[in-house]
């Protein structure tokens, strides 16, 4: 699909090597944004999970959306500016760990869908390779973004389930959110939705089941991303 057509917002992707997919926009709809001032986007892509939490989050918010590849940067670049919000995004073209290395900027809240696959398994284009196999741990994007973060700053990731089980044990951040995804009823769950503090709290556990036993949305899923999806 070259593009997606939301509520509020449209992203064009013909440029991208990764394409909107569910794990984005269950992060972007679930994220907490209450008393953000400054978000960071690490990895933007398409620039979903960047237009997203600005449709959700107050005018004053200033969105930074890194993404290192130039075509998808561009592309990032050119679907905010056909946004409501393209004076409060701000894209920058850049390797996430520069960025964060130069920045002063703290952030009330860091998001990433980080790279997910294993290296070893050869992607079919240079691009794909780029946006999905890493020799980047998700513990260094962690770290990275956690030296940035506000007092009360939150860092949000959706990862593969035993992914985000082993980041929890390697990380000193407390984690502090946790949302098993669930494809169907019955299944086991494949992602998580996973939030990290500096700020020890008792951690907050949850599931969302995307299908039901008739192949239907659950009315869980639909509450969360009906103010983005055209057909809730």
């Amino acid at each position: 699909m070259s593009s997606f057509t939301f509520k509020q917002f449209h992203i064009n992707q013909q440029r991208c090597a990764m394409k909107v997919g569910t794990d984005g926009i269950l992060l972007g709809a679930w994220a907490d944004v209450s008393y953000c001032k400054n978000i960071l986007d690490m990895g933007s892509g398409t620039g979903l999970l960047a237009l997203m939490l600005a449709q959700r989050s107050p005018a004053d918010c200033r969105i930074y959306a890194v993404e290192l590849d130039p075509a998808a940067a561009q592309q990032a670049r050119e679907n905010i500016a056909i946004s409501p919000w393209k004076e409060q995004i701000h894209l920058i073209q850049t390797d996430v760990r520069d960025f964060l290395h130069c920045t002063s900027k703290t952030f009330d809240l860091i998001v990433a869908n980080p790279p997910y696959f294993e290296q070893g398994v050869e992607c079919k284009n240079e691009e794909r390779t780029l946006a999905r196999y890493t020799k980047q741990s998700h513990l260094d994007w962690l770290n990275w973004g956690a030296k940035r973060l506000s007092e009360k700053g939150k860092i949000s990731f959706v990862l593969p389930y035993e992914a985000a089980k082993t980041l929890k044990k390697l990380t000193a951040l407390s984690c502090i959110k946790q949302v098993e995804i669930i494809t169907k009823i019955g299944k086991s769950p494949q992602r998580m939705l996973i939030t990290f503090s500096r700020q020890s709290q008792k951690l907050v556990r949850d599931q969302i089941v995307i299908y039901n036993e008739k192949n239907s949305y659950t009315d869980e899923f639909i509450e969360l991303t009906k103010d983005f999806y055209l057909k809730f």
